[in-house]
């Protein structure tokens, strides 16, 4: 299950009835999971069609089941509602990741989801979500993929808990009234990834596999490679060659070798996640372990419905149930 809780999405339903998808079914007739609840302590998990019905303006289909009560997604708002209650679960998450070392695995992995989706929602409940950047959104997206990973791993999960209560902290910043509603860097980023983009392959590549942590040789710090790069460049010169010392022609040939994936690979990445990628690395980060994170979160974040740097809304309803459903029963 990529949730462990879910929100009604019926508008117009009884007390005593309702609905929230948790994932998408990868099958050629579509579908998706359904949690369906009275109360939301006894919930049921169904594969249900898709409604399959379009607006007649633009076409957009209904992102509901089949024969679902009240009207249609695009006949509503699809906006979340803010919920005093979901801001006071997002604190309790980052209490318990930022102590991560006094909880058990299983709280940490349910702290890490609370904190990453309900914070997603919270960004989408107070409009903030759709006024971002798409190298923001990236970033968030980035996250949920990382808490996902706690779920996998044994090791580490202390220093990833404290990288998702700072990454989440500053997330949540972003709809306080001060904010200028956008994570720090993304301009600066931006700005770098088109100089990079415009240098010859030859010297966008010693400038990518330059940034690698377990070089020999002291590591430039990204903005001023490129700006080097981009000097020597102009005047129509070429990379200077690996000097006399086996430890200088390593790190060259490590350079060209891991330059040339991490060019090929992020060049691949959608335009958000290519400025969010950069923006890490010129905060210290590997280039090429960046770049496939990348890759792997755009998989990840799948499995709750999003597809690459799509934008996604949420339901209207509050109310929610825990899902802690079997997987191999639903």
């Amino acid at each position: 299950m990529p949730r462990g809780s879910v929100l009604c999405e019926l508008t117009e339903h009884g007390p005593e009835q309702h609905a929230g998808r948790i994932r998408p079914l990868a099958r050629p007739e579509g579908g998706a999971v359904w949690a369906t609840w009275t109360t939301p302590d006894e919930v049921v998990c169904l594969a249900l069609y898709d409604c399959g019905k379009r607006s007649k303006e633009q076409g957009r289909p209904c992102s509901l089941f089949g024969a679902h009560l009240g009207p249609c997604s695009f006949a509503r708002d699809d906006a979340l509602v803010e919920d005093p209650a979901r801001v006071a679960r997002i604190d309790a998450a980052l209490g318990v990741l930022a102590e991560a070392d006094q909880h058990d695995k299983l709280a940490v992995q349910t702290a890490a989801h609370d904190a990453t989706l309900l914070t997603w929602d919270e960004l989408r409940a107070r409009h903030v979500w759709t006024r971002l950047p798409a190298c923001d959104q990236a970033a968030m997206y980035r996250l949920l993929a990382r808490a996902d990973s706690l779920r996998a791993t044994r090791s580490s999960v202390a220093s990833t808990a404290s990288e998702l209560t700072v990454d989440v902290a500053q997330m949540t910043r972003l709809w306080e009234p001060s904010s200028p509603q956008r994570l720090p860097d993304g301009d600066t980023a931006a700005a770098l990834l088109g100089t990079l983009d415009r240098l010859p392959p030859e010297w966008r590549t010693v400038v990518l596999g330059g940034q690698r942590e377990n070089r020999y040789q002291a590591r430039m710090p990204l903005d001023e490679a490129v700006a080097w790069a981009g000097r020597h460049s102009s005047e129509g010169l070429g990379p200077p060659p690996a000097e006399d010392d086996w430890t200088a022609e390593w790190d060259r040939k490590e350079d060209e070798r891991q330059g040339a994936t991490t060019s090929g690979r992020l060049a691949n990445l959608p335009t958000g996640w290519q400025v969010d990628a950069v923006r890490r690395i010129a905060r210290g980060g590997d280039a090429l372990g960046t770049v496939a994170n990348a890759d792997l979160s755009i998989n990840v974040i799948r499995l709750y419905g999003v597809d690459r740097a799509a934008s996604d809304t949420g339901p209207t309803n509050l109310h929610m149930a825990s899902v802690r459903a079997d997987p191999q029963n639903a």
